[in-house]
């Protein structure tokens, strides 16, 4: 299991190398940022989307696990089996280390692979709830990884994922992905100064602009899901492959040809993800 995912963003991969190292940001978050405080905004997360108390007796697969962070939340929370699938080597190790750091639990496995190879996704066992929370829209073929994920989903289980939204207009989907080619193609010195210019633009005047105070945007970022702010914006910045969907679009989908059932939703107008939670009756 040790595919690598292509680095086009609109075709069927073909061979070649992650273009962005999601892995290495997420390896920085693990060594710097995770609290124990960030870990319980995780779990909390979860339970609250699902409305569940607890996830005990369920199984829970997290596909795109990146830090492995909401997997140790489900092992926290009772999942009966985690399974931690990703790609990127640098995220499997990022969840190996918080596997180890939780004490090595057995039923806790981390698998380097695709969900777009047919050969990983046949070896994985149904789960209680696929978790795939923005990850399936950096594969280079969105679709085809929400169907393999989806397929995944145990009879009566949840399929819980969050797809950048699409928003047209000048400063919408199309123009980001462009920016993100750039970002990625930049040296190491021209991706801080994106970060910064991004920061100023989007963060700092941004809240000057609406009488905020700018120094929140960080102490308070967390609270949303855990996450890191510094992370998130080099995870948005250099995620690509970048596909988006309406939540039409998806609801279409995932409703018509994959016979789910939409059970929650938390959509955006912004150019942030929208969450979905669909179930398989």
């Amino acid at each position: 299991m040790n595919e690598v995912i292509a680095e086009n963003t609109n075709a069927m991969p073909s061979p070649g190398k992650v273009t962005f190292s999601f892995g290495k940001n997420w390896q920085r978050f693990v060594d710097r940022c995770l609290t124990s405080e960030r870990e319980r905004l995780a779990r909390e997360s979860i339970i609250e989307f699902l409305e569940a108390g607890d996830l005990r007796g369920r199984s829970f697969l997290d596909v795109g696990c990146g830090s492995g962070l909401f997997s140790l939340g489900a092992l926290r929370l009772g999942a009966r089996r985690i399974v931690s699938l990703d790609v990127d080597p640098f995220s499997v190790n990022c969840c190996l280390e918080l596997k180890r750091r939780a004490g090595a639990p057995a039923h806790w496995s981390v698998v380097k692979g695709s969900i777009l190879d047919a050969a990983v996704v046949n070896e994985l066992e149904k789960a209680d709830i696929v978790y795939a929370w923005g990850s399936l829209h950096h594969t280079g073929n969105m679709w085809q990884a929400i169907r393999n994920a989806a397929a995944l989903v145990e009879r009566g289980g949840w399929f819980y994922l969050s797809i950048y939204n699409r928003v047209e207009g000048r400063r919408g989907s199309e123009f980001w992905l462009r920016m993100k080619k750039l970002y990625n193609r930049s040296p190491k010195a021209g991706k801080l100064l994106m970060e910064v210019l991004y920061y100023l633009r989007y963060g700092l005047l941004s809240r000057l602009a609406s009488f905020k105070n700018p120094v929140k945007q960080f102490t308070e970022y967390s609270q949303g899901r855990g996450m890191s702010y510094w992370t998130d914006i080099r995870d948005w910045l250099g995620g690509y492959p970048y596909e988006f969907a309406s939540v039409g679009e998806m609801f279409r989908f995932c409703s018509r040809e994959l016979g789910l059932e939409l059970v929650n939703l938390r959509s955006t107008n912004t150019l942030g993800t929208s969450e979905f939670l669909f179930r398989r009756s």
